[in-house]
């Protein structure tokens, strides 16, 4: 494929995604071994390249939930030994579910994104099979300098705790006041500490789920099991409803209190935090970018700009042991990651403000996709040269 098809295929690609939505299971599917769930999306995707080929889809909307719980079902599997494997496979998965919820099928794209999606899972199959690439967790473990990046790193998790309680009490006071503006400003600022330490949340999923779920996992936006920030994100952006807010931020410091304790109580693994950078920034390229997270409130580019802070946080400290590694990655990594932010800090003020995403325009929303891509490719290949 020639460079001026790929470069048409990404923009296409990454126009499917900006218009796909969020979630639409309910349910989490089974977990399955590697080899039964590798077999069935190849022949999912085996399945849909026939359609392709045909011109004819048959209920594509059920297809792509079909690839999504498939892919789920043995993901994290993946995700800590073949964390490169995993970026490529997600770079052609994400946009090919959300292509396939279009009403209207864009068949060239979607047979480009199948027939690269296969080759990836090709590819990840194998070297699963071989064990070739993995990840050597108990390399990184025996890391002196690794485990010293490892004790900064708790830290700095926990001075992000105290500053998560403190931001969400002046969110709870903020609404207890009655002042729309000054509430949705306190929503926005306590976001941060929270997507700051996405790299690790899943350590705490059981109040990650509480905290940060959204509206897709439950029936609708009234639903009494949907609490947490974007319960308050949607009384306080569409409703505007200050008052039915309180009870909700009441409720979520309560458990931010319970995240800062647990925090506090949990030693994270240098492994743990090296594997989660990479996959948090493939997530914020591939699904945050679409703004379905803070679809609300427009918060997109504060929530991204903080996760992306958060992997700096983690970049500084492996730096030197990284650099001695493989100084070219490092030196991308260092590049790609300036790109980001400068990017970010063109479409929307750092502070207590932000500029809604939705009304970025869209080429400018595909650049920030493509830097934040340009950096989780490297960041992915970390633990793996952290770990030779």
């Amino acid at each position: 494929m020639n460079k001026r098809k790929q470069l048409i295929i990404l923009a296409a690609a990454t126009t499917l995604v900006l218009a796909g939505c969020g979630k639409t299971t309910t349910t989490e599917p089974a977990k399955v071994p590697f080899k039964d769930g590798s077999a069935a999306l190849t022949a999912s995707i085996d399945q849909l390249k026939t359609q392709l080929d045909a011109n004819k889809v048959k209920d594509p909307k059920k297809l792509s939930e079909q690839f999504e719980n498939q892919w789920v079902s043995f993901e994290d599997e993946v995700k800590p030994k073949f964390p490169e494997l995993y970026f490529k496979v997600e770079k052609f998965l994400t946009p090919l579910e959300a292509g396939l919820k279009q009403d209207k099928l864009d068949y060239p794209t979607l047979t480009a994104l199948n027939n690269n999606l296969k080759a990836a899972v090709a590819e990840l199959t194998t070297s699963f099979a071989d064990n070739k690439g993995a990840v050597n967790k108990d390399v990184i473990t025996a890391s002196k300098e690794l485990q010293e990046a490892a004790k900064a790193y708790n830290k700095y998790v926990q001075d992000q705790g105290k500053q998560l309680v403190t931001l969400l009490e002046q969110l709870d006071a903020a609404v207890k006041s009655g002042d729309l503006k000054k509430a949705q400003e306190a929503y926005g600022q306590s976001r941060m500490p929270y997507e700051r330490i996405e790299p690790i949340i899943e350590t705490f999923s059981e109040l990650d789920g509480v905290m940060d779920a959204r509206v897709d996992d439950f029936k609708n936006e009234k639903d009494p099991a949907f609490t947490g920030y974007h319960r308050i994100e949607y009384l306080l952006f569409v409703k505007k409803n200050v008052k039915d807010a309180e009870s909700f931020s009441a409720r979520l410091l309560e458990d931010g209190k319970k995240m800062q304790q647990a925090i506090a109580s949990t030693t994270i693994e240098p492994s743990d935090f090296i594997a989660g950078v990479g996959e948090l920034m493939e997530e914020a390229q591939s699904k945050k970018i679409t703004g379905e997270e803070e679809r609300w409130s427009g918060a997109t580019v504060p929530v991204i700009r903080a996760n992306v802070e958060g992997a700096q946080a983690i970049y500084d400290l492996v730096k030197a042991e990284l650099k001695k590694k493989d100084a070219a990655l490092d030196e991308k990594i260092s590049k790609s990651l300036a790109a980001v932010i400068e990017t970010m800090n063109t479409l929307s003020p750092v502070g207590a403000t932000w500029n809604d995403f939705s009304k970025i325009e869209q080429a400018k929303q595909i650049d920030l996709k493509n830097k934040l891509e340009a950096l989780a490719e490297p960041l992915v290949k970390m633990p793996g040269t952290l770990s030779k």
